[in-house]
């Protein structure tokens, strides 16, 4: 994924997008990836601002330009963007009460 595809990914007006940088050997991505797929793919779930979610992924290994471009120094780190523009992240795996409200922040 290249940066403007990332760029474009995130630039819905009518979503707030989570995107989330990953690793396949990263223990903790594989905790809150399930997680934030969940939340993602529930409609019910919404935001603080009452916009839906979406969830784009990005393999650090794959993409390391585009990780290092967004200044990724641990992994996992999720980044909110809104409008197209990072508005909030978090890093490192947290349980879902705590992904909640970091939805509800946003």
């Amino acid at each position: 994924m290249a940066l403007m595809t990332l760029l474009k990914a995130v630039s819905n007006k009518d979503k707030v997008v989570l995107v989330d940088f990953y690793a396949e050997w990263c223990n903790p991505c594989k905790m809150l990836s399930p997680i934030l797929e969940k939340l993602t793919e529930d409609s019910s779930v919404k935001t603080g601002s009452g916009k839906p979610l979406d969830l784009v992924t990005v393999d650090t290994d794959s993409e390391v330009e585009l990780a290092q471009q967004f200044q990724i120094r641990s992994l996992p780190t999720v980044i909110a963007f809104k409008d197209g523009k990072p508005v909030s992240q978090f890093m490192g795996a947290m349980p879902e009460p705590s992904v909640r409200n970091f939805l509800q922040t946003l």
